[in-house]
């Protein structure tokens, strides 16, 4: 196995995957439901749309940020949690355990982390994923792109000699694990899409990639001038799911209040 399967495998087994397959359509979705062109929007207005969107549905599904229950609390009613998205969107929000994936920001970048991996948003250009200047992007972006990249040799050589190594970010805040990116990219004239998962890396020549490795999770749509319907980024769980397993969590909601009228999940 690669590094890349690795971080796959533990990310699908972690429900953080099945997490990002479900919230991505439905912030393209949400931001699909605002963007107006003549109202002045561009593509900053675009990627700040699917920022706070994918950042409410990851905190959401997970119990984190503004959905974080105190210590002397139980469970958060259906009716709180369904307030503000789509319908379709809350009936195929992720189950997930308690505390299976905890918010982890980086340098006052929302993260969401499990079993030794923390996944960062980051927005694009439709069609450009290869081309993000880390550089130019946050300091938080930059220095995740500086993690080091170990390969399967390396850690197999370190294990002979009863080592192992540890990724971080340098001059990171402590967490041991490997920060991943996850790049979302929406066009809501043409409704095209894409979500990819991976390790960003700083370029060191001006043809150099600034991927380590990414693996593409989502795209649809119609490109421009091209025929059929536009698929619209419709926030429905099969569809979000088309290119990995789904992975049956449990919710970390352990109990719905009984005002809500729904029973414990």
């Amino acid at each position: 196995m690669t590094v890349e399967d690795d971080a796959l495998t533990s990310l699908r087994d972690s429900g953080l995957l099945n997490l990002l397959n479900w919230a991505a359509p439905a912030a393209f979705a949400a931001t699909d439901q605002i963007y107006d062109e003549d109202a002045g929007h561009d593509q900053g207005v675009i990627g700040y749309l699917n920022y706070k969107h994918l950042t409410d549905l990851m905190d959401r599904a997970t119990g984190n940020g503004r959905f974080e229950l105190g210590e002397d609390v139980e469970g958060t009613g259906s009716d709180v949690l369904a307030r503000g998205i789509a319908p379709e969107a809350f009936r195929s929000m992720p189950s997930l355990t308690s505390k299976a994936i905890a918010r982890n920001n980086y340098r006052q970048s929302p993260g969401w982390a499990a079993d030794g991996y923390r996944v960062l948003l980051q927005s694009y250009v439709f069609g450009r994923v290869d081309d993000i200047k880390w550089g130019k992007r946050s300091d938080a972006k930059r220095r995740v792109a500086s993690q080091a990249f170990i390969g399967q040799e390396a850690l197999f050589d370190n294990a002979d000699f009863g080592l192992q190594h540890i990724p971080g970010i340098p001059d990171g805040d402590g967490f041991a694990g490997l920060t991943l990116v996850a790049a979302h990219a929406f066009n809501p004239v043409t409704k095209q899409f894409e979500l990819y998962i991976g390790q960003s890396k700083n370029p060191v020549f001006p043809m150099d990639t600034c991927w380590h490795w990414r693996h593409l999770l989502l795209s649809g749509g119609t490109p421009a001038g091209g025929l059929g319907l536009p698929v619209s980024p419709a926030p429905l769980g099969d569809a979000a799911s088309i290119d990995v397993d789904d992975v049956v969590v449990r919710m970390k909601k352990p109990r719905v209040s009984q005002e809500a009228g729904t029973s414990n999940g």
